[in-house]
């Protein structure tokens, strides 16, 4: 099995489980594993491996992340963070009381956010 030391990194941004599913299938073949093997090392069948390549909506998300595990595959979220700082600290306060790993704090993009007016 590959080590991440011999990897570089690629971002990619994904939209759906489709993506999602074709982002494991895609590293899955480059580091020349087969479903079968796949599914073994992550505790996976066979079946739930070609389901989740192959987009099904209901794959369980805990099963994505062995995956992902096993192809060195890491997960990181673009959450929106308010521009009001007692609000970015709440937000921060809260996810670093949850446990969540911060890897990088603000960073501005262009794109809208749908908002409600109550």
């Amino acid at each position: 099995m590959h080590t991440r030391e011999k990897w570089c990194f690629m971002k990619v941004n994904i939209k759906s489980i489709k993506e999602m599913g074709a982002v494991g299938k895609a590293v899955r073949k480059s580091q020349d594993f087969d479903q079968r093997t796949l599914g073994d090392f992550s505790n996976n069948g066979i079946n739930f491996v070609s389901q989740f390549e192959n987009g099904k909506s209901t794959v369980q998300i805990g099963r994505v992340l062995e995956i992902f595990e096993i192809l060195g595959i890491g997960i990181t979220l673009d959450l929106p963070v308010p521009f009001n700082t007692e609000d970015k600290k709440k937000l921060t306060m809260l996810l670093e009381k949850s446990g969540v790993n911060i890897v990088k704090d603000l960073v501005l993009h262009e794109h809208s956010i749908i908002t409600s007016d109550h």
